[in-house]
């Protein structure tokens, strides 16, 4: 009975999945991001069960510089930022990564529809919706939309911004995999499928998602990294419900107690940092899947530098050659 179990839950080195992983972890560039994303992770995930204070406590002496109690001092407002730092972590990198989630599964449905019906009346609406959301400035109308509401006293909360960020970036994904799937349709195998009578949804799972796996796993990267950079311009603004702690109400706060002209260093670059941090991170593995996706990209700089010397040594051969001539 455990045996039947465990070759149940045996892993596939053959899968695209594995595979993707694999091509990802053999790049330099991507494990730097893999290691950046994890500390972070667990940065936040520590936050969520244990900080040194209270975050939302005021009773501390105001404006106080980094110390071994504080270790990144205190605001304007008695809070401890180290405390905020940790409980602020967890709604930025959970918002971001189910905006990721939602809006890749949103464009994979779109995209591939469009493009498995190309030319149809299914096609022209999925794309006209495409074209629309490609051209409205999704942070932009939800922080429209916020100003309004806030001017009725209404903030906006995680689950709100979640859903608005979801729904406004999918689209430039939708597009491009329409594009991937336009082309695919017509190869033998997709019709030979076709032919034997398996299903539309049988090919998307066993045939076009696995082979655009790269360009999914980037999209959904890139739409993770819209997800953070709109949460966090959501709470800078004061747009959001300010009386939850994370790195985008942070800076917000540190705007308002202008810590920026007195020289408050320890309130704004702790978030700024974390926040630059995610992203370069994202930005390293997407690095990392383009050079799996791309093999011309896989670029081997010992080798490159030694194939340099060896054309430049050969090249000043040839010229001795011919000034002796």
């Amino acid at each position: 009975m455990r045996e039947s179990k465990m070759r149940r839950f045996k892993i596939n080195k053959y899968s695209p999945f594995y595979s993707l992983l694999q091509g990802i972890w053999e790049q330099k560039v991507a494990r730097v991001g893999m290691y950046i994303l994890l500390a972070i992770i667990i940065f936040c995930l520590i936050g969520v069960f244990w900080t040194p204070y209270n975050p939302n406590s005021t009773q501390f002496p105001r404006d106080l510089p980094p110390s071994p109690k504080h270790w990144l001092g205190t605001d304007d407002y008695g809070h401890d930022v180290f405390s905020q730092l940790l409980v602020g972590g967890f709604p930025v990198i959970g918002v971001g990564l189910l905006t990721g989630l939602i809006g890749t599964l949103i464009s994979i449905f779109i995209g591939i529809s469009a493009g498995l019906y190309a030319d149809t009346l299914v096609d022209r609406i999925l794309s006209g919706i495409t074209q629309i959301f490609l051209v409205i400035p999704g942070i932009l109308i939800i922080e429209l939309i916020g100003a309004y509401l806030g001017a009725e006293q209404i903030k906006l909360g995680y689950i709100t911004i979640l859903i608005a960020l979801s729904t406004t970036g999918w689209a430039w994904g939708a597009r491009v995999l329409r594009s991937l799937v336009l082309p695919l349709r017509r190869r033998e195998y997709i019709l030979s499928s076709e032919l034997i009578g398996e299903s539309k949804l049988s090919i998307v799972v066993r045939q076009i998602i696995p082979n655009n796996l790269p360009f999914i796993a980037s999209n959904f990267f890139f739409t993770a990294i819209y997800g953070i950079a709109g949460f966090t311009f959501i709470y800078y603004f004061g747009l959001g419900s300010l009386t939850q702690v994370n790195w985008g109400t942070l800076l917000y706060w540190s705007l308002g107690g202008e810590a920026y002209l007195r020289g408050l260093w320890w309130w704004y670059i702790p978030p700024g940092l974390m926040i630059g941090l995610v992203a370069l991170s994202f930005a390293l593995i997407n690095i990392g899947i383009d050079r799996v996706a791309n093999p011309r990209l896989r670029v081997d700089n010992k080798k490159y530098k030694k194939m340099l010397s060896e054309i430049k040594k050969r090249r000043k051969e040839e010229e001795v050659i011919e000034w002796t001539k």
